[in-house]
């Protein structure tokens, strides 16, 4: 769904902005983003590897599973959120979605059969994603300069701090027993993810504006709203 939000806010920035501004690098710089330069440098290098291996990988993955297995790849990994969710809810003292979100993960784990079938949305129970930058954003913690991680992409310092926390606590890296079954799931969740994107992406790369400028302005007002929410 975030992808989602992400095009659309990046094909509403074209509109009220106009597209020229964002054909070409050029004005005052943003005060967000005082490591622009290394930033961009970072994004390109993203980009190269993201065309080299992630994309065509996804797109493999995309064309030798069916649609019916591909969702239930997703809904696992969904289901796993669901449970990381709920404890962010709690750290933000939001009990009500908290408990939304463990009957989600308790539901689906087992109704729903260890995540595969998402039986909690056909149930009516909202579906809601927390991560820890939103944690420490909705306790004052500023988001600190923009920075493009390497591979990871968007951040910025206070959100890249969360997702190493994030990256420890994941149930993922917890249940699974030993090295080989860690990077094996971690790297089916990569795929899954970046195939997920395939689609959406084509609206993005229809455009001819500057692919940095724009990430950059959809990264915030999506950082921003999922804070305030």
């Amino acid at each position: 769904m975030r992808v989602y939000i992400l095009v659309s806010l990046i094909l509403l920035n074209l509109l009220t902005s106009g597209c020229a501004g964002l054909l070409r690098h050029e004005g005052p710089a943003d005060p967000r983003d005082p490591w622009e330069g290394a930033n961009r440098a970072i994004f390109k290098f993203n980009e190269s590897v993201d065309r080299t291996i992630f994309k065509p990988i996804a797109q493999g993955y995309e064309k030798t599973l069916p649609q019916p297995l591909r969702t239930g790849i997703t809904n696992f990994f969904s289901n796993l959120g669901d449970l990381m969710t709920a404890i962010q809810h709690a750290l933000q003292l939001d009990f009500r979605s908290s408990s939304e979100s463990t009957v989600r993960f308790l539901v689906n784990s087992t109704v729903g059969i260890l995540g595969f079938n998402d039986v909690a949305t056909r149930m009516g129970i909202a579906k809601t994603d927390e991560d820890s930058g939103q944690t420490l954003g909705t306790y004052g913690v500023a988001s600190g300069p923009y920075v493009v991680l390497p591979l990871l992409g968007p951040s910025s310092v206070r959100d890249g701090l969360g997702r190493i926390v994030d990256l420890f606590a994941d149930p993922l890296n917890n249940i699974a027993r030993d090295r080989e079954t860690k990077i094996a799931a971690n790297t089916l969740k990569v795929i899954d993810t970046r195939a997920r994107l395939l689609s959406a992406e084509q609206a993005f790369e229809a455009l001819a504006f500057d692919r940095y400028m724009a990430m950059r302005s959809a990264y915030f007002a999506i950082r921003e709203s999922q804070i305030e929410d």
